[in-house]
């Protein structure tokens, strides 16, 4: 691993790839989508306040988190499915694998494709602020940290995951398939729910439990649970990154 390396490859992906304004454009659209949801969101929180009941003001952070939940996996696959293995399918990855180290070229792109999103999130938390801000309701950083942060870790997990299928496929069709069949494997174990273990290998499980700190007012009452889902959560990350790493060693290019 050579942190030069992995710089070229992360400016690379970011700002001078084919990809990076298809990255750019989705990662827009996601934006535009929060705000959409924001704007509208609060008119069904008036009508459904009860849900809400130990919110004070209007839960723009939660509203926006919801998003994420629901849309967040999508938009991730979207952009990472073809993350390597479209350099395999063009054979453009013999080329960069005799410049730069593999696991070098892995972690470029798994933190590119972090980096990203955080701009993405960080766009979309700044809106809520906005939003309270005209709202004259009082600014609450801290929800907005905490949704930003569990914005963060729950969508860098999918990365990981998006990241290892993408390195083990042959071409994108392939990638994209095997990603939206482990996504709703993903699904279904959260689905079962109950006293399944099932439901404790998805991040939909940890990512939907952090829901409790954007509703309480108190966030102490779930200050600890929450952390423990986002360390969860990052050893779901660093498991399927050390898998992408090992499978790109391994892999005869």
């Amino acid at each position: 691993m050579n942190f030069l390396e992995i710089r070229t490859i992360l400016e690379d992906e970011l700002f001078q790839s084919s990809k990076s304004r298809y990255s750019w454009f989705f990662g827009g659209i996601f934006i535009f989508l929060s705000l959409i949801a924001i704007k509208y969101g609060t008119k069904i929180y008036t009508l459904y306040s009860f849900f809400f009941l130990k919110f004070e003001g209007v839960p723009y952070s939660l509203i926006s988190y919801l998003l994420v939940l629901a849309l967040g996996p999508f938009f991730v696959l979207i952009i990472a499915f073809d993350s390597i293995s479209s350099e395999i399918e063009t054979g453009s990855i013999r080329y960069i694998i005799s410049k730069v180290q593999r696991s070098s070229f892995i972690l470029g792109k798994g933190v590119s494709l972090f980096l990203g999103f955080t701009v993405v999130l960080s766009g979309i938390a700044f809106i809520c602020l906005i939003y309270q801000y005209f709202a004259d309701n009082a600014i609450q950083f801290e929800k907005i940290f905490f949704f930003w942060l569990g914005s963060l870790f729950y969508l860098g997990s999918f990365i990981s995951i998006f990241l290892f299928i993408s390195t083990l496929s042959a071409n994108n069709k392939i990638s994209f398939v095997m990603s939206l069949v482990f996504l709703g494997i993903l699904i279904y174990f959260y689905l079962q729910g109950g006293e399944s273990l099932l439901k404790y290998l998805s991040p939909y499980s940890y990512g939907i439990d952090n829901l409790k700190i954007l509703k309480e007012s108190q966030i102490k009452t779930e200050f600890t649970g929450f952390f423990k889902n986002l360390f969860f959560l990052f050893l779901y990350t660093l498991s399927f990154l050390s898998l992408s790493l090992f499978a790109m060693k391994r892999r005869d290019l």
